[in-house]
């Protein structure tokens, strides 16, 4: 069984390891991105500020923000912050399928993560490629957790223990100031295995289809346009990438394929729709004593609480060093960060010359620019003692004390980058593909990356990622 996996990212590779650790299984996995080799760049392994060409350039139509997406192998998970958590159980029990409930993800989690403080707990693994860690914290951080606690909120220590709600170090997969990746973590393990063949800087063009059945991929690479056989084809291009392909393998919409010149394959009006992402506010201030800083982000303190309402509203709220993510800051610059980590609000993605349109929404339901008002609230409240205290300084005219705080919000909203949804999974008819990651409509033809997500998890999507490119190669074998 020959299968080609289109994207070495977070879910990809992941799928690819699996998948082929049965000999009996081919694998080819193709990427548009470059394979750095057996020895990772530096930059690769330590930093967060990369050069433009390992970005996919794809930006917010609405706001004209960069959205940054790796073009690498390791997708994103080598080019993020490497923040660590899974989310709450209620964030997949609320997928409304059997089969993606937490009890049924958790396996995957488990089999994924070598946890450092909590390996041999039950909701824990202690032997898979991602090691998890958690960073003693600064004199700062010390003291943000001594402000919440005055706030009313409880100390956690694992954040990715079931229900953990409160403040503690953030879980990461940085260990000893080295990203651990499916690049650093996953690809060697597959390097050698004689049924995977690995196709770096070639991009996926269509997915190739006919009598309802896909049987390859056409790809472009140095050499020009090729066509690569296969029995399936999954694609983890990511909730950007994997819709751009299937729309021009004419699958989608059926009006804007036609408006495209494409051909119209399988009518899918919800592909490409869905897009949720979390939404983050910078309170930015600077820090009175360069020596304290904040640590960077994604390994100081982070606090998570429920908010009123139904479905388990969530926000979270961290500080960090602002030159983690600005070399332009200053060496007293921070920043207390709110985000909003349930939105209701969707946005969607289109077909577009060269690149698709994005356009995340941010705050464009009501309800979340009343609770985006509150979150940053709480945060306002916690820089106001941090500065009480005299560990902190506030600009001249801090926005989050605007007369309207939701406009100002809105205003101010920043995409945390954690895009998902745009080819939903379900058991209904609409969704784009079904329980088992299958393309409605196209035997043969799976996704498995963040956009297949129904809801957003309430934490960072990249272990939930990995964890979908684990249980796709489950599928894949049954």
């Amino acid at each position: 069984m020959r299968t080609v996996i289109v994207g070495a990212g977070s879910a990809g590779l992941v799928c690819a390891w699996k998948l082929s650790a049965d000999p009996s299984h081919e694998v080819v996995l193709v990427d548009a991105g470059t394979d750095p080799g057996p020895n990772v760049p530096d930059e690769l392994r330590t930093e967060i500020l990369l050069p433009a060409h390992y970005y996919w350039q794809y930006t917010d139509e609405d706001t004209g923000a960069f959205l940054p997406r790796g073009k690498v192998f390791g997708g994103s998970s080598a080019v993020n912050a490497a923040a660590a958590v899974r989310g709450q159980p209620w964030c997949y029990d609320a997928w409304d399928s059997a089969l993606w409930s937490y009890d049924a993800c958790l396996p995957a989690f488990r089999a994924l993560e070598a946890d450092q403080q909590f390996g041999q707990e039950d909701h824990h693994g202690a032997e898979g490629p991602i090691a998890i860690t958690r960073y003693e914290q600064s004199a700062f951080d010390l003291v943000f957790q001594d402000v919440c606690r005055r706030h009313g909120y409880h100390p956690v220590a694992d954040h990715n223990a079931p229900g953990a709600l409160g403040f503690g170090p953030f879980p990461t997969n940085r260990v000893d100031g080295v990203r651990l990746s499916t690049l650093v973590s996953v690809l060697p393990l597959i390097r050698s295995r004689a049924n995977v063949v690995l196709r770096p800087a070639s991009e996926v063009l269509r997915v190739l289809v006919s009598g309802g059945a896909a049987h390859g991929v056409v790809l472009l690479d140095a050499q020009g346009q090729h066509v690569v056989e296969a029995d399936r084809v999954i694609l983890s291009a990511g909730t950007f990438g994997t819709p751009e392909i299937l729309f021009h393998s004419g699958i989608g919409p059926a009006d804007d394929l036609r408006n495209a010149d494409l051909p119209v394959l399988v009518h899918a009006p919800q592909l490409g729709t869905n897009l949720s992402d979390h939404v983050l506010f910078q309170l930015n201030v600077d820090v009175t004593d360069a020596s304290q800083l904040p640590m960077p982000g994604g390994q100081g303190t982070l606090l998570t609480y429920e908010l009123p309402g139904d479905r388990h509203p969530q926000a979270q709220i961290f500080a960090y060093h602002a030159a983690f993510f600005d070399p332009t800051a200053g060496p007293h610059a921070a920043a207390v960060t709110a985000s909003l980590v349930t939105p209701e609000s969707r946005g969607h993605l289109a077909l577009g010359r060269g690149r698709a349109r994005v356009r995340l929404r941010h705050l464009s339901a009501p309800l979340d620019r009343s609770r985006a008002a509150d979150i940053v609230t709480t945060a306002a409240g916690i820089v106001d003692d941090l500065a009480a205290q005299g560990r902190v300084k506030l600009p001249d005219a801090p926005w989050w004390r605007s007369e309207d705080l939701p406009q100002a919000c809105r205003a101010q909203a920043l995409s945390y980058h954690h895009p998902v949804g745009t080819c939903r999974l379900g058991r209904d008819d609409a969704s784009v593909v079904d329980e088992r990651l299958r393309v409605r409509g196209v035997d043969r033809l799976m996704v498995a990356d963040a956009s297949v997500m129904p809801t957003i998890p309430r934490a960072h999507t990249n272990l939930a990622t990995m964890m979908i490119g684990y249980r796709a190669a489950d599928f894949a074998a049954e």
